[in-house]
């Protein structure tokens, strides 16, 4: 898989947030099946999901058990959550739930992470973001706490 990363600012903060990301993927991300879950750490034991608003605390409650939900469910929730800080969202083909299509992942409100091996979707998060930066490796977990 491909992975960028998404570093985009606006005031000097994060300049997008997982509902910008949806959008820009639709219809397909709509039409996704979603896994939601935490960022690991490298420390046992450590994993974080923190997101804001009310969407964001009914995510965390999702991100807990590793939820699974519909891409229309996922747009909802994201459309009534202020910011993602931490958080992992696995998108899976309808037809395919066994195969990943792509990954975001939100670290640390710095940046978002996303992995795919998508075409439509490099090419548009490329053309739609200025400060997009190829990853060498995905986030696969910190070794270090959240502020």
């Amino acid at each position: 898989m491909t992975t960028l990363r998404i570093y985009d600012l606006k005031q000097e903060v994060l300049a997008l947030d997982l509902r910008d990301l949806l959008r820009l993927l639709a219809p397909k991300s709509l039409e996704a099946n979603w896994i939601v879950s935490t960022v690991k750490s490298s420390t046992p034991g450590h994993e974080w999901f923190e997101a804001t608003g009310e969407g964001g605390e009914r995510l965390e409650g999702l991100a807990q058990n590793n939820a699974q939900l519909s891409g229309s469910d996922l747009a909802a929730l994201a459309e009534n959550t202020r910011q993602v800080i931490w958080g992992e969202f696995v998108g899976l083909p309808h037809t395919q739930s066994d195969k990943t299509w792509v990954i975001i992942r939100a670290v640390d409100s710095t940046f978002y992470e996303v992995d795919t091996d998508d075409e439509m979707v490099l090419s548009k998060i490329s053309s739609t973001y200025k400060d997009v930066r190829a990853g060498e490796v995905p986030v696969a977990s910190w070794l270090w706490a959240p502020r």
